[in-house]
């Protein structure tokens, strides 16, 4: 396994989430997801490494397993709970196998929640929004680059023009002339092998002169989409985010 870097105390990286897990491919596995999913990460092989590290500076988040080489999760979350730095900072902590006493004292010990290690992503990333962001998102979104249509024209993805952000509730699309806001569009997206079409409602936009140029699009939200849209769109961002690590 490659080696992580630790995330250093940047202006740039302030906002991090500190993953201990004494297992090598777990670490890995939630670490990667976890920067998937847009957040600074740093990882801890041992709770020792995770109370050092937050010595140093204040993870936005802990996610632990719940059993760890040095001691338990639910000692960790203690240790973590009487110090001054890291008492206010939420934690989750992933289990292997079904251990209804240990997870009583991990959630007796602080903890805010207690997963299977293989929780649905979908779930695993709305629980750590609603930890730590003041307006959580509850849908994944990914940074894509996927040809559309709107209004029977395509965007021209040669030049930039695409979908750049995807969710199941909407998407960014890269446009050098975006169109007014709540105007409603009918929109193809090109996924894969299948064209999606939905009705979109322009929420916001970005456009030239008030933004950097490879910025300038408009948001837009899906306000009519069929439900098997919805799960072909939701399964794209699942394997584009568990790609190489599943």
């Amino acid at each position: 396994m490659a080696p992580f870097n630790i995330v250093t105390h940047t202006a740039s990286h302030r906002r991090f989430v500190l993953v201990v897990d004494s297992r090598p491919a777990s670490l890995l596995y939630t670490a990667t997801l976890l920067k998937r999913f847009e957040y600074n990460v740093c990882p801890a092989h041992t709770a020792g490494e995770a109370l050092e590290t937050a010595s140093i500076i204040t993870p936005i988040l802990i996610i632990t397993a719940q059993h760890l080489d040095d001691m338990p999760g639910s000692e960790l979350i203690g240790k973590l709970k009487q110090t001054d730095s890291t008492r206010a900072v939420s934690t989750i902590v992933l289990t292997r196998k079904a251990d209804p006493e240990n997870e009583r004292a991990c959630l007796a010990a602080g903890a805010i929640t207690c997963l299977s290690a293989r929780t649905p992503i979908e779930d695993l990333y709305r629980v750590i929004q609603m930890a730590v962001e003041p307006i959580p998102r509850m849908n994944l979104r990914i940074n894509t680059k996927l040809p559309v249509t709107i209004n029977s024209n395509a965007v021209d993805c040669d030049e930039g023009g695409c979908a750049q952000v995807l969710s199941e509730n909407g998407a960014y699309i890269r446009t050098s002339k975006p169109y007014p806001l709540k105007t409603r569009l009918p929109v193809q997206i090109h996924l894969a092998d299948t064209q999606l079409t939905v009705e979109a409602e322009v929420i916001y936009t970005r456009k030239p002169g008030n933004e950097p140029e490879p910025r300038v699009g408009m948001g837009l939200q899906f306000v009519q989409i069929s439900l098997g849209d919805q799960l072909r769109i939701r399964k794209f961002i699942r394997d584009e985010i568990t790609k190489g690590i599943q």
